[in-house]
């Protein structure tokens, strides 16, 4: 039986999506009037900013146009032109927002760009709310600092793959050149390629040819940090020289600029929140440096990061093995066995490793060890014990071995960080948002930032009590 076409006009669409949203309301702006005013949040100096030039003859609110833009990101709306169509479809939606007419898209626009400082302090006003929010609801994970680097693509010609796949033509008619006439047979056409492309994009310098997300493009490239939740605590944008050398791999850069960012990221960070404790840092290998570890214990903050292979020709190989732990002097297959920090007035913080043939028993807080060796090391009845220095290696001699399992399970949160960075990227939808200009990518990104933090408030004062920010989709399912 042959299916009829039904033709689809405007009016059909738009009473279509009044249904679907007005089923899907009370999942999402019934939650928001109940549990959120966005007017507690914003900071006095916003107000004045925002109303600074025409008083309060603006056409649109303050609050109208954060919630407007909240509301895009929340639905992942990619678009400001998809957002002004949506507006114009839904009555509730405008309702919601205060909008009595719909702004133009170059409202939005210069919103944006005016006042992505004031969306950084609107930022850091919420990270303080939540993380005080986020203590009360669980305070083991809102003790973990965890941080990554990533990097935002601009919309610009350089990050077109056809842009590098020109240059890799070029380098490879230049190596049939070079191997004609038997110069170069070694000649690495990829490098060459890559070096061959400019550092920075030709609309905007701030788009700098970076090695992140595997693969080489134009960036605005940033530090992230998140806590055990996953709710942001801080975006830094860090501008290094993106000089390329053609000694170096991709890795390898990535790992160079990872190392280096850290301090630099932390220190902005806690310059906004002295108050800020954490008792972790969770990071992968390429934080792998010792004045991070330093660094890390001067704020008496626990590293949980993963040694680097490139960087452990300097790490002590006798008698121990490839992660730091003492091994057994007349059996190397057996690694000693770790047992706590020794702390003393007036001496350095020790590691402490016991034999791993000793039973320790604690009887009334009495600590007995029995050996059970036939052929001991030692005539300690208590057997071989091994005390490590901390500051004498941070990197080597971490508070707590990194075979452990407490280690072992506190650095799988790391993936928390990565999870919470693809949520704001997604909540951006930057691949079809087209954003060319560094400040209002920036703005965007505060605002994706600002999202998430009024999820998790909504999540955590509704009656589901969510732990977990990053289920902002449940608002609307």
């Amino acid at each position: 039986m042959p299916i009829q076409a039904k033709q689809l006009n405007f009016r059909d669409v738009s009473s279509d999506f009044d249904d679907f949203f007005n089923q899907n309301q009370c999942n999402l702006l019934s939650l928001l009037n109940e549990f959120i005013n966005i007017s507690d949040f914003i900071p006095f100096s916003f107000y004045q900013k925002y109303y600074s030039k025409l008083g309060t003859n603006r056409d649109f609110s303050l609050e109208s146009m954060l919630l407007a833009f909240i509301l895009k990101n929340i639905l992942s709306i990619p678009t400001i032109d998809l957002l002004i169509s949506l507006l114009n479809i839904s009555s509730e939606m405008r309702s919601f927002c205060g909008f009595l007419r719909v702004p133009h898209k170059s409202q939005f626009s210069r919103f944006k760009s005016n006042f992505s400082d004031e969306l950084r302090d609107l930022f850091h006003n919420l990270v303080d709310i939540t993380e005080n929010l986020a203590n009360e609801v669980n305070p083991f994970l809102s003790s973990i600092l965890i941080t990554d680097t990533t990097g935002f693509e601009l919309y610009v010609t350089e990050n077109n793959p056809k842009f590098y796949q020109s240059q890799l033509r070029k380098a490879k008619a230049y190596a049939k050149t070079l191997k004609k006439d038997n110069k170069d047979l070694t000649f690495d056409i990829e490098k060459y390629a890559q070096s061959r492309m400019p550092k920075y994009a030709s609309s905007n310098n701030d788009a700098k040819l970076s090695y992140l997300n595997g693969h080489f493009g134009y960036f605005l490239k940033s530090t992230i940090s998140t806590n055990g939740f996953g709710l942001v605590r801080d975006v830094n944008f860090y501008d290094s020289d993106n000089n390329l050398s053609l000694d170096l791999t991709p890795r390898e850069t990535k790992d160079l600029y990872d190392a280096k960012s850290l301090i630099p990221t932390l220190e902005t960070f806690f310059s906004f929140h002295p108050d800020f404790k954490y008792k972790y840092f969770i990071g992968d290998a390429g934080f792998d440096a010792d004045d991070n570890y330093a660094y890390l214990h001067g704020k008496n903050i626990m590293p949980i990061i993963s040694l680097n292979p490139r960087n452990s020709s300097d790490l002590p190989q006798s008698d121990f093995n490839e992660i730091g732990i003492p091994l057994c002097p007349f059996d190397p297959s057996l690694p000693m066995v770790y047992d706590g920090i020794s702390r003393e007035k007036g001496r350095a913080d020790r590691v402490k490793y016991i034999c791993p043939k000793v039973n320790k028993t604690v009887i009334k807080g009495k600590t007995t060890y029995i050996l059970n060796c036939h052929n001991p090391c030692t005539k300690s009845k208590c057997g071989r014990i091994k005390q490590l220095t901390i500051h004498h290696n941070y990197r080597f001699n971490t508070s707590f071995p990194r075979n452990s399992l407490k280690w072992i399970l506190l650095f799988k949160l790391r993936t928390i960080v990565e999870r919470s960075i693809s949520q704001i990227k997604n909540l951006l939808q930057i691949k079809a948002s087209k954003v060319r200009s560094t400040v209002s990518l920036k703005a965007d990104i505060f605002l994706a930032c600002i999202s998430q933090l009024i999820a998790f408030i909504l999540l955590a004062k509704s009656q589901d009590k969510h732990n977990n920010p990053l289920a902002i989709k449940s608002l609307i399912a």
